[in-house]
């Protein structure tokens, strides 16, 4: 059994001692599952002032946090060395060993336990498609890309959403490469399909007043076709369940009982912004984030927490290839815009320097070279990312780091490029920019993890070198209380070089020659031997 299986498994037995309804805490230390999904009345729909949360996301909550002084004493006192002015910035919902529990919001999956590249070739739920013909039902009033809402031949709702003319498989390639990432990571996203259809599988509802033949065809004119004639388009299945509207992205849904945390403070939103940086998803704005109330026969339920709209990432928008300045500067960056004033515009852009330009219609602007994991820039940053620490990045680098090549190839195959170029391009740059990714994180938090006890042996792994980043390396291990050092040629140590004279102990791993926090794990001695009871990084 490996460390990582082992330390999965340990997670789910502790899980099943603390049964749901046990207790009104909402996450127990040693839980793997935050029980958020028991049954409640249905909270209120959302009723945000699109314009307004616009307006303080780009202008307001920058300009208070780069004026906040007491933030920035706090964040001084952190680079000093200040471990108390650390605690009060982490996560929330972070159990004893370090990882986010399962929970309405997040599953984890790939870092814990690989998703099989089968499975990665079909996306990330199943092979459904709109059975056609299709019958057009409603217009989309909203959104930037052209579209429409149909039933399929076997009854269901889905909404199409058409690639832009010129542009065939770009939003939709890219979407369903990203979803499918997203999904492999942990997150909820609904089921989307690439699709390609003709003028004559629509037929238009005989009830639709306000949606004529000439405003369907008017749509179709802004599509992408390909050289046969078909248009190109996504599928979304319409969600199961209420729509509550957007995810609040900056406190909790009113009336939401199972909703324990503020949303900022929720390490799967904070680590997020690692995974979007990896894919180039920079349109991360709160219409993007969609909250579902999943209701039982008894009228009860609980609210399910979606990406919505991932199709803005790597080189693509919803209608066309992006603009070469996304990803690198937010709608309203206002250390660019200080940087450009005090050098009278004499200073160069990452985003000008970079060779965004594929010279694939289906990939649009994107590329690895001058990407920096700690410089992407969503375009309207989500509180989550202003707020994440360097142990929340640690955690979605190590999601990224899950991946493999081959895991990445199966990812970029399920969107059926029709582009021969357009596959191996993005495999390689995923692969280079995940490859940035770990080294920079990894450069800063040590990627020791998993950490495994079967009594006598401490065991766990270091990702950088599993990733083929590093070359095996020694490790320096603190034993407190004592003071003591040890040197490891492997990621293994044996239990007896702790004495017999506590029964619980701290350790503290550190890479040899690094200067990357350690990381540190609790063990206590029971009737079975140790076990690890905490493990932190930095």
């Amino acid at each position: 059994m490996t460390p990582a299986r082992a330390f999965f498994l340990v997670g789910i037995c502790l899980t099943l001692s603390h049964p749901a309804g046990a207790s009104t805490v909402p996450i127990l230390d040693s839980t793997w599952v935050d029980h958020d999904t028991r049954p409640i009345p249905k909270p209120p729909d959302s009723k945000e002032n699109d314009y307004g949360r616009f307006f303080h996301e780009i202008f307001v909550e920058p300009i208070s946090q780069a004026l906040d002084v007491p933030d920035k004493a706090i964040a001084l006192a952190g680079a000093l060395g200040s471990r108390e002015a650390r605690r009060t910035r982490e996560a929330s919902n972070v159990n004893a060993f370090d990882e986010v529990p399962n929970s309405s919001w997040f599953t984890n999956r790939n870092h814990l336990r690989a998703i099989p590249v089968r499975e990665l070739e079909q996306g990330p739920d199943s092979t459904t498609m709109p059975a056609k013909p299709w019958t057009v039902d409603r217009a989309k009033r909203s959104g930037a890309s052209p579209g429409f809402r149909i039933r399929d031949a076997a009854g269901r709702n889905w909404l199409i959403k058409l690639d832009w003319k010129g542009y065939p498989g770009l939003s939709s390639g890219a979407d369903m490469v990203a979803r499918t990432l997203l999904h492999a990571s942990g997150y909820n996203v609904p089921h989307n399909e690439p699709v390609r259809f003709r003028r004559e599988d629509l037929t238009l509802d005989p009830k639709l007043r306000d949606f004529t033949p000439a405003d369907l065809d008017g749509v179709l004119g802004n599509g992408a076709r390909t050289a046969d004639g078909a248009y190109v388009a996504t599928a979304s299945l319409i969600l199961p369940g209420h729509v509550l509207g957007e995810t609040i992205p900056d406190g909790r849904r009113p009336g939401d009982r199972n909703d324990w945390y503020e949303h900022p403070n929720r390490r799967e939103l904070r680590g997020l912004y690692v995974i979007c940086s990896w894919i180039g998803y920079w349109d991360t704005k709160d219409a993007n984030f969609i909250d579902v109330f999943d209701s039982t026969d008894a009228g009860q339920g609980h609210v399910k927490h979606y990406i919505l709209d991932a199709g803005s990432s790597f080189g693509a928008t919803a209608n066309a290839e992006k603009p070469a300045v996304k990803g690198y500067e937010a709608i309203a960056d206002f250390e660019w815009m200080a940087r450009r004033l005090v050098t009278l515009g004499f200073v160069e852009e990452p985003w000008r320097r970079a060779r965004q330009e594929t010279g694939v219609p289906s990939l649009g602007r994107f590329e690895s070279d001058e990407f920096h994991p700690r410089h992407f820039a969503a375009e309207v940053p989500h509180p989550g990312f202003r707020a994440m620490t360097e142990r929340d990045a640690y955690w979605g680098a190590k999601i990224v780091a899950s991946f493999s090549d081959a895991q990445i190839r199966a990812a970029v195959d399920a969107a059926h490029c029709e582009d021969p170029r357009a596959p191996e391009f993005l495999v390689r740059n995923l692969i280079e920019r995940r490859d940035k990714i770990c080294r920079y994180w990894f450069g800063r938090t040590a990627p020791l993890d998993f950490f495994c006890s079967d009594g006598s042996t401490l065991c766990f792994r270091d990702l950088a070198v599993d990733r083929g980043l590093e070359s095996p390396r020694r490790y320096d291990v603190e034993i407190s209380p004592g003071g003591r050092h040890l040197r490891l040629q492997t990621g293994e140590l044996p239990l007896q070089e702790l004495g017999s004279g506590s029964d619980r102990v701290s350790l503290a791993f550190s890479v040899e020659g690094s200067r990357a926090a350690p990381a540190r794990v609790e063990l206590t001695r029971t009737e079975q031997g140790w076990v690890v009871t905490r493990v932190r990084h930095g």
